[in-house]
């Protein structure tokens, strides 16, 4: 049986651990060092927005009972629409973006939209250099559609989200078997040569 207050601290601390450290980066690092050369430590920032959308990836898998990466980009966006950002837009772009283009390239990238021909691109900021009701939102140029993220705002969005899906999943039997799927199969990965 799946003891879901176990589940709850066990996924709600690894916010809060995240949480605390950027937060510690952020005044102990960042801050001292704004302008200078080391201005904004944006690999780090890049780190953390991994990690982000890596917790993302995880409680997606537990929602949807399935840790492949078969249909990922798809259940992360329906995840976020559903729980974290309610505009598909933004909750796509952001995947595409911060999941897949850094994951894969170390670093975020343009994406073209081919039927406006116009790029999707981003404004990253730790914290506070962007307001509150900025962020997750799109500014609009002539040629461009930028998102608009802010690190510790993500992760308080992140909060809130796991949250909802906690509370879904203390009263719905298949999010609980899906939960103990993904569980089952993250305990015990195999080593394979390739």
């Amino acid at each position: 049986m799946l003891n879901l207050i176990e589940v709850r601290r066990k996924l709600v601390s690894s916010v809060d651990i995240l949480e605390r450290e950027v937060k510690e980066v952020y005044s102990g690092l960042v801050l001292p060092h704004w302008g200078g050369e080391l201005h904004g430590f944006p690999h780090t920032l890049y780190g953390y927005m991994m990690v982000c959308f890596s917790q993302i990836d995880l409680f997606s898998a537990c929602w949807k009972g399935d840790s492949s990466s078969q249909g990922q980009t798809l259940r992360m966006i329906d995840f976020m629409e559903k729980y974290i950002a309610p505009n598909r837009e933004t909750s796509s772009v952001a995947v595409q973006i911060w999941r897949h283009k850094l994951m894969h390239t170390g670093e975020p990238r343009y994406l073209l939209d081919d039927k406006s021909g116009r790029w999707y691109r981003w404004l990253l900021h730790w914290w506070e250099h962007l307001r509150p009701d900025q962020h997750f939102t799109f500014s609009d140029t002539s040629d461009s559609r930028i998102l608009n993220l802010g690190l510790v705002y993500l992760i308080s969005d992140m909060r809130n989200g796991f949250a909802k899906y906690l509370n879904d999943l203390s009263v719905d039997p298949l999010l609980q078997v899906n939960y103990q799927k993904v569980e089952t199969e993250l305990a015990s990965q195999k080593f394979r040569i390739h």
